[in-house]
């Protein structure tokens, strides 16, 4: 059984490995922008589409991962180990049967797929080219989100750094060899560096399924039986709906927002780039606070759990003014600075245009979207995901993207249309969240008040 503190001191080591971890996870995408960058603009915004659609299909993974989060971190805060050892068997054997099926259907519909997304003609080709490679590695992706969620819920932290170590040393040298030509190795342009993200995933996920078999929690005599899943599935399923929900409305608005990209009067293929190089540098602001989310739906869980609802809401709201009071400095140390960390990534002209003022606009959203993100975790541990689907699908279909087609096409007409509408809907996203934090009633979602839902 792990220690389950919620002090400061246990908090902090449960959140300095994942720290850490996320920025493996920022460098790994930072490289591919970059190497992506010195290739051209075009190569950069296949990638960015490309990276764009792997997220999306990527929600099933990360809902079930949510989902158990919630069921393992809950069973061990009230000191049912075995419980929490068959959602993990649960949660491993059903992301494995998704990604195989999930990505051959994305193989078989490639093209149509694309075609939708109204790409550019200029970078199609490529677009699908790199598309095909990452469907390789979308089973990997789903063993990875879930067996690193699967180690925070049951606060073993440092496995999963060691391996994410290990795959973003793998994926530079991969992407600086086979994508630039750098140490001998032969130039394979675009295709080299979604080649070394396939060979680091690969390492992340099978390394991580070995460490959970090793710790304890992935038995042989855990794996869930037919009548164990009749009992425990249900509230799994119900969480990871609605978090599955959240994330297909939240991925699925991001495609369609790339789509208001694409389509814009002027300068699109600049634009994409834009924000494709703009992602990757706003993950400097956002892993922290993901990072945070992490350990506050993990103390959440336990806390509700064990019963103490009271502590559990005053934990999550303590993480989340410190940490959007924190990031939001750093956000302001790193304002006098945009122009120089958008041409870490954007070489062309038009395309380091777009990326600083990209960067203007999401680092003025950094308080925003740092405590929605942080609240957004406390939702999660406690099961209430239901909130995190309404406000996050709400905000971005019925606020961002109308208002990013008014401001981008029709006033504007430009790039900034679309970034402006997406610090607007932050702010309104963070209201609507702080008010069900403060006073919603999302502690009564927890497992422990579903005795139905009480398998041993």
């Amino acid at each position: 059984m792990p220690d389950l503190s919620s002090s400061p001191r246990a908090i902090w080591s449960l959140t300095w490995p994942q720290l850490l971890t996320m920025y493996f996870v920022f460098v790994i995408g930072f490289t591919d922008v970059w190497t992506a960058g010195r290739l051209g603009g075009e190569v950069q915004a296949a990638l960015g589409m490309s990276t764009q659609c792997v997220m999306y299909l990527q929600v099933l993974a990360l809902a079930l991962s949510s989902g158990a989060l919630a069921c393992v971190s809950q069973s061990l805060g009230a000191r049912r180990t075995r419980r929490a050892c068959r959602y993990v068997g649960a949660t491993l054997l059903l992301v494995a049967l998704l990604g195989l099926l999930v990505a051959l259907a994305a193989v078989l519909l490639s093209d149509s797929l694309l075609r939708l997304l109204l790409i550019p003609d200029g970078i199609f080709a490529l677009t699908r080219s790199l598309w095909a490679v990452a469907m390789y590695a979308l089973p990997f992706q789903y063993l990875h989100a879930a067996s690193g969620m699967l180690f925070r819920a049951t606060r073993q932290v440092l496995p999963p750094l060691w391996t994410g170590g290990a795959a973003c040393l793998l994926n530079v040298a991969g992407d600086l060899g086979f994508g630039l030509g750098w140490f001998g190795l032969p130039a394979c342009g675009g295709m080299g560096i979604v080649w070394s993200s396939f060979a680091s995933m690969a390492l992340c996920a099978l390394g991580n399924c070995l460490l959970l078999a090793r710790s304890g929690y992935l038995r042989a005599d855990c794996l869930p039986t037919p009548r164990w899943l009749k009992a425990g599935a249900p509230y799994l399923l119900r969480v990871a709906a609605n978090a599955g929900a959240a994330q297909l409305l939240w991925q699925t608005g991001y495609l369609v927002l790339f789509v208001v990209v694409a389509s814009l009067p002027r300068g699109s293929v600049d634009a994409l780039a834009g924000l494709t190089a703009g992602l990757r540098i706003e993950a400097l602001l956002f892993m922290p606070a993901m990072a945070v989310n992490m350990s506050a739906a993990v103390v959440v869980g336990n806390l509700l759990g064990a019963g103490e609802a009271a502590r559990a809401r005053q934990v999550g709201l303590t993480l989340v003014w410190a940490g959007a009071g924190a990031m939001t400095c750093v956000a302001a140390c790193l304002w006098p600075f945009r122009q120089d960390l958008a041409a870490l990534l954007a070489q062309d002209a038009g395309v380091l245009a777009q990326t600083v003022c990209y960067l203007e606009f999401n680092l003025l959203s950094t308080p925003f979207s740092v405590a929605s993100t942080i609240m957004s975790g406390v939702m999660t541990g406690a099961g209430a995901t239901r909130y995190n689907v309404m406000i996050y699908g709400s905000t971005f279909w019925l606020v961002r993207l109308p208002l990013a087609f008014l401001l981008g096409h029709i006033i504007w007409k430009d790039a900034s249309g679309v970034f402006a509408a997406m610090l607007i809907s932050q702010v309104i996203q963070t209201i609507l969240m702080l008010r069900v934090a403060v006073r919603g009633r999302w502690t009564r979602f927890a497992m422990k008040q579903q005795p139905a839902s009480r398998p041993a």
